[in-house]
C-alpha cells in the first residue's frame, strides 16, 4: 500500500480544524428538486459539508454539527466488501473487520478497545463496524472535549486503514467468534435466502459472496489469504474518512 506515514491523517486533522472554524458562518442547505433531476445528474453535495481528497487519494467529508455538545462521529469507509473476495477468501472481508479490533501497530492486542472504553465509550453503542457486499465501515462515537482523544482516535482509524497486526494467535482465536456468528445465522431464514439468492442474483457474483462466508473457508483459510485481502483492497484511493460533530 502507498503512503505509510501519519501525514494524511495530520492533514485531515487540520482540515477538521478549519471546517470547525467555518461553523460560525451560517450556510444554507441545498434546496433540491430531486424528483425533476435527470438520472444522469450528479447528486449535489450539501455546502455545509467540507469535501476533499488528500494527495494519496483518500477522501474526507467533514460537517460541523453542534448537537450533541462535545461529541463527534468518525467513520473510516472502505470501498471494498465481500463481492471482491477470491474463492479462498469467502468470509474474509468480514474477518478483516474483526481483526482490526484485535491488534494494530499503535494499539497491540486489545489496547485499542481499552483506550476507547477508558473515555466512556462502549463496544456496540460507540465502537462498531460492519461489512457488506460492497463496503466495510468502521465507526467511532467520541468525546471532543479533549484534543488528545481526538488525535488518538484518528490514529486508530489510521491503524485500521494500514497497520492491522494479523497475529496468528489472534486470527485463530477469532475463527471461533466468526464461526459462531455463522452458526447463529443458520435456520429457516437462511435456508430461504439460500434458495432465493441464486434466482434473484442469477449470474451475479453477489449470489455466492454473502459477507459471512462459508464454514469451510472460515475453518481452513491460510493466514496469507486474509492478509492478501487487506493488502489488495485497503488502499487510500478506496477509502474515505467522515467526521461529523461539535
Amino acid at each position: 500500500m502507498t503512503i505509510r506515514t501519519r501525514t494524511p491523517f495530520t492533514l485531515l486533522l487540520l482540515a477538521i480544524t478549519v471546517a470547525t472554524g467555518l461553523a460560525a458562518a451560517p450556510q444554507r442547505a441545498v434546496v433540491s428538486g430531486a424528483h425533476d433531476a435527470p438520472l444522469t445528474a450528479t447528486v449535489p453535495v450539501d455546502p455545509r459539508i467540507t469535501v476533499g481528497t488528500l494527495a494519496n487519494g483518500m477522501r474526507y467529508y467533514i460537517r460541523v454539527n453542534e448537537q450533541p455538545r462535545n461529541r463527534a462521529e468518525l467513520r473510516l469507509v472502505v470501498n471494498a466488501g465481500s463481492v471482491l473476495e477470491d474463492d479462498d477468501q469467502r468470509g474474509l472481508a468480514h474477518f478483516v473487520e474483526h481483526m482490526a479490533f484485535n491488534g494494530s501497530k499503535h494499539f497491540p492486542k486489545q489496547e485499542g478497545i481499552a483506550f476507547l472504553q477508558s473515555t466512556g465509550m462502549h463496544f456496540g453503542a460507540h465502537i462498531n463496524a460492519n461489512t457488506s457486499f460492497d463496503q466495510t465501515v468502521y465507526e467511532l462515537h467520541i468525546p471532543t472535549d479533549s484534543p488528545a482523544i481526538i488525535d488518538r482516535s484518528l490514529l486508530m482509524l489510521e491503524d485500521w486503514a494500514q497497520a492491522v497486526s494479523f497475529e496468528p494467535a489472534e486470527i485463530d482465536k477469532e475463527r471461533g467468534v466468526i464461526l459462531e456468528e455463522w452458526r447463529t445465522g443458520l435456520g429457516a431464514g437462511a435456508r430461504i435466502l439460500d434458495a432465493q439468492l441464486p434466482v434473484l442474483l442469477k449470474d451475479s457474483r453477489y449470489a455466492d459472496r454473502l459477507p459471512i462466508g462459508t464454514e469451510a473457508v472460515l475453518k481452513n483459510f491460510k493466514y496469507d489469504a486474509l492478509k492478501r485481502f487487506y493488502r489488495d483492497w485497503y488502499r487510500p484511493d478506496l477509502m474515505a474518512v467522515i467526521a461529523v460533530g461539535d
